[in-house]
């Protein structure tokens, strides 16, 4: 069973490619807000290098967040059009999961949200233990300072086998919407709007 697996929550824009319990490929590139115009070549290039098209696919297996807003949407908009063109099956799973599926350790995994919060979520092999929520870093204790993983190009650590084990399938691809967390700035300012006229 072939799986192609996508994460577009941070900077880091993830393509990897696994047979099975087998990784066949992974390719990662850094940029800032312009997964857009690499993810379809990349996905391409990882098919194209294993003599694969989409339709040879078992399933295609997004990262939903929480993250980056513009980022996520790049990544569940691709999967999804991918998926409707094919009819091949869509999976989702948490980001947090996904960008830490090589720790074994339990760790507070930690993508900085800016103004010192953070979309976090405690993991340990891949389960999430309580909730992911955005904290802020006072909120943290002694402990959990501990077991902080700040997610970086550094940080990041994956195991596609994880991922494939914690998916989840999509049974209505169009209901799919990223997991944002909270509310973007041009939200808010639609409903500070709405709540003034």
């Amino acid at each position: 069973m072939k799986y192609l697996l996508i994460d577009t929550s941070t900077n880091a824009l993830i393509i990897m490619l696994y047979d099975n319990q087998v990784k066949l490929d992974e390719h990662i590139r850094f940029g800032k807000q312009d997964h857009q115009a690499h993810i379809v070549p990349m996905i391409e290039h990882v098919l194209h290098a294993h003599n694969l098209k989409v339709q040879d696919l078992s399933g295609i297996i997004v990262g939903v967040g929480p993250g980056s807003y513009t980022g996520l949407r790049v990544g569940v908009m691709t999967a999804k059009m991918l998926s409707y063109a094919t009819g091949v099956k869509l999976y989702k799973v948490s980001s947090l999961v996904f960008l830490s599926s090589g720790y074994q350790q339990k760790a507070l995994i930690w993508h900085d949200a800016r103004n010192d919060q953070g979309f976090s979520a405690t993991i340990e092999k891949g389960i999430i233990l309580d909730e992911e929520k955005v904290r802020h870093l006072d909120e943290l204790s002694d402990e959990e300072k501990e077991m902080l993983i700040l997610l970086s190009p550094d940080t990041i650590k994956l195991d596609g086998r994880v991922v494939i084990d914690k998916k989840e399938e999509v049974e209505d691809i169009f209901s799919l919407i990223p997991n944002y967390l909270r509310q973007t700035e041009a939200e808010k300012n639609l409903d500070k709007n709405r709540s003034h006229s």
